[in-house]
């Protein structure tokens, strides 16, 4: 069967890999290393954001790079929110904000304890109308502080969903779609890489071939998916032994791949908050 070599050359495509973008220290709320601010207004989007944590305990974090260099953004967000620990520990009600200049890619991670109030719906619509606007002309700060605005809006019931919302009727969100199944795959080499035996993959794989088989009378998917799916809990699960002392000594979690080695040291005022992968992301 060729759809055998497919699925194994897909897995190992998954298989952990190395990564080069070292997660840096952060200079408080807003920490700029692509040089896009002035003083001034490095220190007014530090100031609302301060005022914004005394008042409601939220944190919202703004990394800005020169470049990925080659990295995920998604990911990399999400490990800077975890590193820098963003948000409180006790309600993990935080929000990364990250944007990399040379590859003109922008992301916005949110915390556990803030995903109802900022689905992923509103953090790419907070992107695309509120930020990425300003960002198109090179207006750094003006589209940061939109953005902070709209999000404390929304984290306070004042925005709904709807607003972003507007245009969908009729139309099948397939950007949605594929940002929902990469956040859903996420979320199982999350589940399967902290299990104990690697055999559960195999049973997810044939059930879901199982129920192709049922639907689609694709009868090479029962076998095809029950090999892929012990093989990429094999993967996972490995990975994540394998990195489970690094993960105790930095306080990190990772899916897939090595540990950066970067340190969120500096600013001490961030709460030791957690990320799960919620966020949406954007280009200018």
């Amino acid at each position: 069967m060729r759809v055998i070599p497919i699925v194994l050359a897909a897995v190992f495509l998954w298989a952990p890999s190395t990564l080069a973008l070292d997660v840096p220290n952060n200079d408080g709320f807003v920490t700029d290393h692509a040089q896009v601010l002035t003083t001034q207004q490095e220190s007014d989007l530090e100031g609302v954001l301060s005022l914004y944590k005394q008042e409601t305990t939220n944190e919202i974090a703004i990394l800005a790079i020169p470049s990925l260099e080659g990295e995920v953004i998604a990911d990399f967000a999400v490990e800077v929110g975890r590193a820098w620990g963003v948000g409180s520990s006790e309600n993990d009600n935080g929000i990364v904000i990250i944007f990399s200049l040379e590859d003109r890619e922008i992301f916005i991670a949110t915390g556990y304890g803030l995903e109802g109030a900022v689905p992923d719906i509103v953090a790419k619509g907070v992107i695309e109308e509120e930020i990425l606007p300003h960002f198109r002309l090179e207006d750094y700060s003006t589209g940061l502080l939109a953005g902070v605005e709209a999000l404390k809006l929304h984290i306070g019931g004042e925005y709904t969903a709807e607003r972003y919302d507007r245009d969908q009727e009729g139309s099948l969100p397939w950007g949605y779609l594929i940002f929902f199944g990469i956040a859903f795959l996420e979320f199982l080499i999350a589940f399967l890489g902290r299990t104990k035996s690697w055999w559960l993959g195999g049973v997810l794989g044939a059930a879901a071939g199982l129920i192709l088989w049922l639907i689609m009378s694709w009868w090479f998917a029962l076998p095809a998916l029950a090999l892929f799916g012990f093989v990429f809990d094999f993967i996972v699960s490995k990975n994540h032994a394998s990195h489970s002392s690094k993960w105790k000594k930095h306080g990190m979690i990772y899916w897939l791949g090595g540990g950066r080695g970067g340190k969120g040291g500096g600013f001490g005022g961030f709460g030791g908050g957690s990320f799960g992968g919620g966020g949406a992301g954007g280009r200018w």
